[in-house]
Order: C-alpha cells, then structure tokens, then sequence
C-alpha cells in the first residue's frame, strides 16, 4: 500500500510538470480586460490553473499568491496613459520566479502612452521574463450611447485577434522549451512614465430619480465610492472614474454630471472614431 502511494505521488508530480498551465491576474472593472485575457488563455490551449481578479477592492486586501505555473498574463485597463495606481501596487507585490509573461493593457482607441511599458517593468519586478505583449482596444468608460467611444469593443474581430495572440504565445512557448533562446520583448513607451492628467475629487456622477436603490452600483465599484446612505452618490475623493457604476445600473440611473469628463467624452468621440486595432509584440529568436 505504501508503495503504491509512493507510485501515486510520483505520477501526480510528473503530471503536474507535464501539464501546461496559465494563470491570469487583472484588474478589469467594466469586463473588457477579463474578457480578452479569456480569450488569450484560449488560444495558448493551456489549463488556467488560477485566475487572481483584483477588481474589488476585497481581493486586493488579500495576501498576493505566489504564482506557480507555465505562463502567466497580467492585464489592466490604462487609464489616461497609465495603469491604474491601485493595481499597479498590487502587481508589484507578486512573486512569479523565472515565469514567463505576457502584459497586456486594454485602451479606448485613444493611446495607451507608458502604460504597456509599465506592465512589462512590474512583469520584471515580480521575477518573471515577458516573452510577448499586446495593447487591446475596449469600449472607452467615458463612453456612452449618446457619445459613444469605440462602442462595443471588444468585439469579434478583436477577440480573434486575442485567440490568435495565444496560440503565437503557446508557439513561442514551445519554442523556449526547446531550449531556443529570446530576446527581452520590447515594448512602445517612455521612462519616467507619463504623469496622469485626470484629476481627483472632481464632481463626476448624477444619480436620476431612475434609481431603485438596488445597489448594484455598490458591488460593482472596485474603491468603494458609492455611499448608500446617502442617495448612492459617488465620494469623488476616492473614485478613480472606472464607470462601472454607471455601466453596470439596470435603470440607467448613474450619468455623468456635466463639466471636465463629460467634455472629455465629447472630445474623445471626435478624434478617436477612427478603428484602432490590437497590437501583439513577441520576443525575438
């Protein structure tokens, strides 16, 4: 009996190398990063052995896990060309020894500047070796019906592109099984990074007599800026004008007020109408 235990425990282990397997980390408040990651893991054909979303602000208060698999892909949404600051600390406290891995940054058809660059950076940071990125477009969280900015994306040409990424990645992962050599991947961007040009604590979300008081807008805010006590009004101090607050309402309640972002979002609807599609950069051989 023992030794067959013995047996048993060898196989597992063996499996266990053998077995390609993925694990996604991202901080995706309106979906858009969680659904390209999803895609991307698709077309590597690897098992997703973890998926650490960090979305809410409860699974940022968690210890950050050691990462233990094949392939690892961090992804973030940039907002005003960088990452958001409250992911960009958690990233940095992971630990990923030697693993290779992918950042990938989801924009509004607008640019996505330094923020590409300073995901591959905190990739280095936390050990692992970036073998391929990729900057995808995502419907823009200023966007709306009325001003609509990159409307609907990611839609299925974009996640064609994400499947197809995968399976390049899954390839070059092969290829540095083999024991072939890459280069660092190299990606678009400047060092020091951008300084961000949206400012805090603007007056920024109208709550209409549409409101139900169903909170739905309190689990959805990744900071926790709705106050139910007050009238589910946004505490501008702390939002970090994700959207998905208003994005996620079923009555349409949650508009942005007029003023600096909704002119934002008139400017953007005017000059970024033209299709931008995703970029996927790779490591040499």
């Amino acid at each position: 009996m023992a030794f067959f235990k013995y047996l048993v425990h060898i196989w597992e282990k063996m499996d266990k190398m053998n077995k390609k397997t993925i694990t996604l980390v991202y901080f995706s408040p309106t979906a858009t990063t969680r659904t390209v990651l999803g895609e991307i893991a698709k077309g590597t054909g690897y098992d997703v052995a973890d998926v650490c979303d960090i979305t809410l602000s409860q699974a940022r208060e968690k210890i950050p896990p050691k990462i233990d698999s094949s392939l690892v892909i961090f992804g973030a949404p940039v907002y005003s060309g960088r990452l958001p600051s409250l992911a960009a600390d958690y990233f940095k406290q992971l630990s990923a020894p030697g693993i290779p891995a992918v950042p990938v940054v989801l924009y509004g058809n607008r640019e996505y500047d330094d923020a590409l660059l300073e995901l591959k950076d905190i990739c280095i940071q936390c050990g692992c070796q970036p073998l391929a990125a990729g900057a995808f477009i995502g419907e823009h969280s200023f966007s709306t019906n009325q001003i609509p900015i990159a409307r609907s994306r990611p839609d299925k040409r974009d996640l064609a592109s994400a499947f197809d990424f995968g399976q390049k990645i899954a390839r070059l992962m092969d290829s540095t099984a083999k024991g072939l050599s890459c280069a660092p991947v190299d990606v678009p961007g400047n060092f020091p990074y951008k300084e961000p040009t949206i400012p805090g604590g603007v007056p920024f979300i109208d709550v209409t007599e549409d409101c139900t008081a169903c909170g739905t807008c309190v689990s959805f805010c990744p900071v926790e800026a709705v106050d139910e006590k007050a009238g589910f009004c946004t505490m501008d101090d702390i939002c970090i004008h994700c959207c998905a607050c208003i994005k996620a309402c079923p009555e349409s309640a949650r508009i942005m007020k007029q003023g600096n972002f909704k002119d934002i979002a008139v400017r953007l609807n005017k000059t970024c109408d033209k299709r931008k599609d995703p970029e996927m950069f790779f490591a040499s051989r």
